[in-house]
């Protein structure tokens, strides 16, 4: 991109300072506290004792010029750019020709983006999780409530997702507004995107959760922690519980139980997944609101 070495003079201090105070980036990123401050004007001309191998600017420098990622960005910005006049995220404005020209480019986006996601090195699922998110985004700033328009019976935890995806939404707009006030670098604008970050890491989670819970098994009806730490040690409870109360939850021979165990252990594995991702999607996540 031609403006690139400009773009990067100006924001890579204040950003990284932002990242590594919040916890946004690895802390083996740098080798002292102060080293965000000794950065030099380019990313090639840092110092020699900053290790960026998987920072921010390693993941996603490749897709500052990739137009691809470049046009799910400004969808990104178009959801960002949408607000209620009230503050009032669960009251939505519909706009049928407007949701349907967003939703095809969106689609449209997220398409094009997993045809070359091993080329730009951007792992399918993370794909999956930023699209499903835009859209619920796209569903609530639009309509309102989204479990309200689901079938009868809505997907598993959608109560909960829609519940953090207004948070998420009231976040981005807080993150926008002290942008706007040039408190980038401020204490204030560290723990909007820290409280952004903790929504979307239990969003990203529990979606997980819905997507691999099924109609008729023991999850169904589960209630989950809004906090991404808790989840997993959540998870294990239930399985411990569920199969030392087999009685409870209606198995009645081996081949059920089998089929119990691992419906349980899928979970916990997709689960791990999207956990191990969260480092990478925290990087994307960044890229999509501040740059």
């Amino acid at each position: 991109m031609e403006n690139n070495s400009r773009f990067q003079n100006r924001l890579i201090p204040p950003v990284l300072s932002i990242m590594f105070a919040a916890g946004l980036l690895p802390m083996d990123a740098v080798s002292a506290s102060n080293e965000a401050n000794n950065l030099s004007d380019s990313v090639e001309g840092t110092d020699s004792n900053v290790r960026l191998s998987r920072s921010l600017f390693t993941r996603t420098s490749a897709l500052w010029s990739n137009s691809q990622w470049q046009e799910f960005k400004r969808i990104w910005k178009k959801l960002d750019n949408i607000s209620p006049a009230d503050g009032d995220y669960s009251s939505g404005s519909p706009d049928y020709e407007s949701i349907d020209k967003i939703r095809t480019e969106l689609d449209n986006s997220y398409a094009e983006l997993m045809r070359i996601a091993d080329e730009i090195g951007i792992d399918s699922l993370d794909i999956r999780l930023l699209h499903t998110l835009a859209n619920d985004r796209l569903m609530l700033l639009f309509y309102g409530s989204i479990t309200a328009l689901t079938r009868l019976m809505p997907p598993p935890v959608s109560d909960q997702t829609d519940y953090l995806v207004s948070q998420i939404e009231a976040r981005i707009d807080t993150v926008i507004r002290l942008k706007e006030e040039g408190l980038i670098s401020s204490g204030e604008m560290i723990t909007a995107f820290s409280n952004l970050r903790s929504s979307i890491d239990t969003y990203f989670l529990l979606e997980t959760v819905s997507e691999r819970v099924n109609y008729a098994g023991v999850l169904w009806s589960v209630r989950w922690p809004l906090e991404a730490d808790l989840i997993p040690h959540y998870l294990d409870s239930i399985k411990t519980s569920v199969l030392d109360s087999l009685e409870n939850s209606g198995v009645k021979s081996e081949e059920e139980y089998s089929v119990l165990l691992e419906d349980l252990e899928d979970m916990e594995r997709s689960i791990s997944r999207t956990r191990d991702r969260l480092p990478a999607l925290h990087d994307l996540l960044l890229d999509l609101e501040l740059f």
